[in-house]
């Protein structure tokens, strides 16, 4: 399975490097909210399916291997606070934290970088726009820590209010890998498998996500 999050970084590069030209000209001629940006985004996030992958040895020494996909549908939410900045008038570098969640009962901590290119010169205008976003997701506390991956590639139209502050209407993909924890595989079992024993423990989330932003 072709896991997209691997190539952000690069694809992030390409984009910095697209407004590279334009960055000093920008820096010199705006004031500092001209620049730097801060808000917040709200989501309503629909898992279409997962799959998961685990392989295991057994309390009675066998290895066990098991694939499977779940097209069941869950409801989840995320909010999330952004700062960043504008290295050009086309293309703004943020940084997202916050809480989101994943699959079924799975919280997380985001920390990812969102890179977002807009289609039309003039801030005071409404304009279309396109994002990649991509980073960790931590979740647990103190020694059970532990990391997601996250990746978003998503659209939405930006509405400004003033001359700081912006509406915007957001929709994208969701790719979550994450470190799900895994039973015995007894049906009634309700005991986790020891992470020792894990060989391999993947668990992929698809989603559609619809949100709403305020940025300044």
């Amino acid at each position: 399975m072709i896991r997209i999050h691997r190539y952000i970084p690069a694809l992030l590069a390409v984009l910095v490097l697209h407004s590279a030209n334009a960055q000093a000209k920008h820096r010199e001629e705006s004031g500092f909210l001209d620049v730097f940006t801060f808000g917040i985004e709200g989501s309503y996030i629909g898992t279409v399916a997962s799959h998961r992958h685990f392989n295991f040895i057994s309390s009675y020494g066998y290895r066990v291997d098991r694939k499977f996909t779940d097209t069941r549908y869950r409801s989840n939410g995320e909010f999330l606070m952004h700062i960043g900045a504008n290295i050009s008038d086309r293309f703004n570098l943020s940084l997202y934290t916050g809480k989101s969640g994943i699959g079924r009962y799975m919280l997380v901590t985001p920390l990812t970088l969102r890179g977002t290119y807009y289609f039309g010169k003039d801030p005071m205008k409404s304009r279309w726009l396109v994002y990649l976003d991509a980073g960790p997701g931590f979740s647990g506390s103190g020694n059970e820590i532990s990391a997601s991956g996250m990746f978003k590639a998503g659209t939405g139209y930006r509405i400004p209010l003033g001359k700081y502050t912006r509406l915007d209407f957001l929709i994208s993909y969701r790719n979550a890998m994450a470190n799900k924890r895994v039973l015995g595989i007894s049906s009634a079992s309700s005991i986790y498998i020891a992470e020792e024993n894990l060989r391999k423990n993947d668990a992929l989330f698809f989603a559609l996500t619809f949100g709403i932003g305020i940025t300044f």
